[in-house]
């Protein structure tokens, strides 16, 4: 149940992130006055759910104990996940062309910075969470 929720919560903010960047790249590199269709909605969610999934590989705080390291190896073998997953479907989608670098370079700091900015997120609230943990411990000694 914990994985589904915290699958859930990726889709959540990777949809949300994906909304922005897509709003700036299409401003940026489209223009304002860009006509799109409404299978873009469609792609980004899809987009969004095989991202989501993709974060099974990472290890949830109440499963097995992993250092530092192997903490870090996983999140960077997500981050080429999702790398991979956002160009791939990118391009099939025609958001961009691989012929244009700007475009390109442009999906890459997109997607660099929605990872970051998911990443913050989760680690933010996990430090909220100790943070309330720690208080009710004080408050019981």
């Amino acid at each position: 149940m914990k994985r589904l929720e915290f699958m859930i919560s990726v889709f959540e903010k990777v949809t949300a992130g994906i909304l922005f960047v897509a709003a700036v790249f299409i401003s940026v590199f489209y223009g304002w006055d860009t006509n799109l269709n409404v299978n873009i909605l469609w792609q980004i969610l899809f987009l969004s759910a095989v991202c989501a999934l993709g974060s099974m590989m990472l290890p949830l705080e109440d499963e097995k104990e992993v250092s530092r390291i192997a903490m870090l190896v996983c999140t960077i073998i997500y981050f080429i996940y999702i790398n991979a997953v956002v160009l791939g479907f990118g391009f099939w989608f025609e958001w961009f062309t691989f012929d244009n670098g700007w475009q390109v370079l442009g999906m890459e700091l997109a997607i660099l910075f929605v990872f970051i900015a998911v990443l913050l997120i989760f680690y933010y609230s996990q430090w909220l969470e100790a943070r309330r943990m720690n208080e009710k411990l004080k408050k019981r000694e």
